[in-house]
């Protein structure tokens, strides 16, 4: 972890920071298609990784929402993006970790400097927003290392027509 870094995000980095992403949803839509299953799940993701791609890259190039990456060796292994509102509190977005860096705190040094940079800016809380489901444990486990621990129950619910 010596050769680790946060640093602000640069153009070059967003198709990185894209294929971090698809890489670390994976078990998630995965897990959504077991749930859903293929026809719904098709309707509701026609094509979930231009939709995850596209979230990232609107990230990446929107003049609201900052994006700081881990790099390791020269190379994005990490990412999160955040926003900050005008009623104080501040947005954790999309953020990961590649698959392959998982484990070893990295998410937790991004959020540790996503909410530093909210609070620099006159943020009072921050919110993030993680799904409930087994695949998303990894990320709620490490949303309470980072203090989150207040949270609101949510479903979403489907059905086929």
């Amino acid at each position: 972890m010596e050769s680790l870094i946060i640093r602000k995000m640069i153009d070059s980095d967003a198709e990185h920071l894209v294929a971090i992403a698809c890489a670390a949803w994976e078990p998630i839509y995965e897990l959504r298609r077991q749930v859903l299953g293929d026809e719904l799940f098709t309707l509701v993701h026609p094509d979930w990784r231009e939709e995850k791609s596209g979230q990232i890259r609107h990230a990446c190039q929107s003049q609201d929402i900052e994006v700081w990456v881990a790099e390791e060796n020269g190379r994005p292994v990490g990412f999160v993006s955040f926003s900050c509102g005008a009623n104080q509190v501040g947005r954790i977005g999309n953020n990961a970790v590649h698959p392959r860096c998982q484990g070893r705190g990295i998410a937790s040094m991004l959020y540790e400097k996503a909410l530093n940079e909210m609070r620099a800016k006159g943020m009072r809380a921050a919110r993030v927003y993680t799904g409930g489901d087994p695949a998303h444990a990894p990320a709620r486990r490490t949303y309470e290392k980072a203090g989150f621990d207040i949270s609101l129950p949510s479903v979403d619910y489907f059905r086929l027509l």
